[in-house]
């Protein structure tokens, strides 16, 4: 690539950055306050319906709440963090605001949904659920009647966007147009969705070191990240991206690749046809080789 060319895709890409005012109205919406108070709760009568699941077999409950806000877009978010300490505390420094707690995986989430996304004038319906962090959400004993247009989470370190089998050419570059990358994750609460029909996306939110003592996030990266989806709402507002189980991820190995031969494909050990010349069609999990949407165990 030469300089000219490094100018131009530099220039296309800020091109697709939100606004400045944009920018603006999502950092003068940020509540340190609520923050604070969505780290710590417990009850969560005051934003939906709690609804009760058979107990684990170690006899732990099960649960998830629930609002219908009448909005086509669901937003999920988990409530369960793998440190103890749920304290949580925001400091203005000389990089930028600082949160510190250790439960931002996903409470930092569950605050972009619950109290971000409104005071940008976003309405969402609201899930939110238990037992992520032990991959076993209980999102899976989610059921609605109704037809979501996408899934929206915002359980991911970092300021990319993951997809997971979700993923496609067509819903890389939707995502790219709002000013993201898009990444590559293993597991959160919207990949045992897929039985709602749409297509789902977890959001980078800023956080690190979220399983460890020193969970922090670099709040101007929150920020930034949820401006960008500001954007994504606002241009695919009204548009159902739906996801058809087997038929769509078949499209998505047909478009990325259309010169493997059928040497490139093995039975994966889910029981699962995988190709294994495509590293976006499986995972390797310790001794085992699984399917994308089956992966990791």
């Amino acid at each position: 690539m030469t300089s000219r060319d490094r100018w131009v895709s530099d220039r296309v890409t800020a091109s697709r950055q939100p606004s400045k005012a944009v920018r603006r109205r999502v950092r003068d919406a940020f509540d340190a306050d609520a923050l604070i108070d969505l780290c710590t709760r417990q009850d969560f009568s005051a934003y939906g319906d709690r609804f009760d699941l058979a107990p684990a077999r170690d006899g732990h409950k099960r649960f998830y709440w629930h609002q219908d806000n009448g909005s086509d877009v669901l937003a999920v978010a988990h409530l369960d963090h793998v440190q103890l300490s749920n304290r949580c505390s925001v400091v203005d420094t000389a990089a930028g605001p600082l949160a510190v707690s250790g439960a931002l995986d996903d409470r930092l989430g569950v605050y972009v949904i619950l109290e971000m996304l409104p005071r940008l004038g976003i309405t969402c319906d609201w899930l939110l659920t238990t037992d992520e962090e032990s991959c076993a959400s209980t999102a899976d004993e989610f059921v609605t009647d109704k037809d979501y247009h996408w899934m929206i989470s915002f359980d991911r370190g970092g300021t990319d966007v993951v997809m997971y089998q979700y993923e496609t050419p067509a819903m890389c570059d939707l995502v790219e147009a709002c000013g993201a990358r898009v990444g590559v994750g293993s597991f959160s609460d919207i990949a045992v969705l897929d039985h709602l029909g749409c297509v789902g996306f977890n959001w980078g939110v800023g956080y690190e070191d979220y399983h460890g003592s020193r969970s922090h996030a670099w709040l101007d990266d929150t920020f930034r990240m949820v401006a960008r989806y500001v954007k994504f709402h606002t241009a695919n507002a009204g548009r159902r991206l739906a996801y058809e189980d087997d038929v769509y991820d078949a499209k998505w190995w047909e478009e990325d690749d259309k010169t493997l031969g059928a040497d490139d494909w093995m039975e994966a050990d889910c029981g699962h046809d995988v190709d294994m010349a495509n590293p976006h069609s499986y995972v390797e999990d310790g001794s085992f080789i699984l399917c994308k949407r089956c992966g990791p165990l």
